[in-house]
């Protein structure tokens, strides 16, 4: 009876111990290179991953759209089998419509009130992506304001009249700058850096890092830096997968991610500034903010009520907002 009652013990440690060590794999796909804030991101969530579970979840990352394009991924983690994805905001609205109140035009100036405003709503966001997308967002990233770059000054609302700007294809941007006097073009990426060689359009909006990365000062002179809208993408695990964890592992992962996200944050910040000298180097004149840029805050934020049946609705829009609002006081 003792013999059986020990074999009985040993095989439980036994059972018990390889429970410990099961490993889970999670893939985190995104879509960028393996220079940019997304993937230097994704590596130290990795790092943080391997180091706070003690390797009993390991994370592959899969860079450049590898596992499909960020919206199809998206749709996979809905359905847990794709595990995690970096994703920028707008390819996330479709399936999320809630996220969309981190696009709203004009709704943070400075990059100090947009951590605080996007850490604030990391959770009440989350309440909203689980059902939507059965998603979760475990920290949200940015990689600086979308500047204006152009072949001629833009310092004021006049300057950019009579301009063909180049636009993300989503409404919210289409409506901010015919807002502001012009008819944007919306176009696929692939198309924006012949379209501004052959002068077929004038201008862009996207990040510093983005205009170094894609060689605009090839093709444009100038840069002005609006405010409107800053790039955010979130960090993103399946509610499935994120729910099939034991609880340590939950906390872990969660803590990892908002760790990365910091980090991804400070990444972002050096390299803007690295990306706006290199960019003085080459040749471009940075104007700063437009003289008369309460006029494009202005005309950007009375659009919001139209936005909010796109967003989540208008009961999220206004909760969402008076965050947003209350981390600039």
């Amino acid at each position: 009876m003792l013999k059986t009652t020990l074999t009985a013990t040993a095989l439980s440690l036994t059972m018990a111990s390889f429970a410990v060590a099961q490993d889970f794999t999670m893939r985190l796909s995104h879509g960028d290179n393996e220079s940019n804030p997304t993937h230097l991101t994704a590596v130290k969530f990795q790092e943080l991953v391997d180091e706070y579970t003690e390797g009993r979840v390991v994370v592959q990352i899969f860079p450049s759209n590898a596992l499909g394009t960020e919206t199809e991924v998206a749709q996979a983690l809905r359905m847990g089998s794709i595990e995690a994805e970096i994703l920028y905001t707008g390819n996330l609205v479709p399936l999320a419509p809630s996220a969309g109140v981190l696009m709203l035009p004009y709704a943070y100036t400075t990059t100090e009130q947009a951590h605080l405003a996007m850490d604030t709503l990391l959770e009440p966001l989350n309440e909203r992506l689980v059902p939507e997308a059965g998603v979760r967002a475990l920290g949200l990233l940015e990689k600086g304001f979308r500047v204006l770059t152009t072949n001629q000054p833009v310092q004021t609302l006049d300057d950019l009249r009579g301009l063909k700007v180049r636009v993300s294809p989503n409404d919210i941007a289409i409506k901010t700058f015919q807002a502001w006097g012009i008819e944007p073009l919306p176009m696929d990426w692939a198309e924006v850096f012949p379209a501004l060689q052959q002068r077929v359009i004038d201008g862009q909006e996207n990040p510093y890092t983005t205009a170094i990365s894609s060689r605009f000062y090839e093709v444009q002179s100038d840069i002005t830096e609006i405010h409107y809208m800053m790039w955010t993408g979130p960090l993103l695990i399946s509610e499935r997968v994120f729910q099939s964890y034991p609880e340590d592992i939950q906390e872990a992962v969660a803590r990892a991610g908002r760790e990365a996200v910091e980090y991804g944050r400070q990444v972002s910040g050096e390299l803007t500034e690295e990306a706006k000298a290199e960019l003085v180097e080459r040749g471009m004149t940075l104007h700063g903010a437009p003289q008369d840029e309460e006029k494009w805050s202005e005309a950007a934020e009375s659009l919001w009520p139209q936005f909010y049946s796109q967003i989540g609705g208008e009961e999220w829009a206004t909760q969402a907002i008076e965050i947003i609002k209350s981390s600039a006081e």
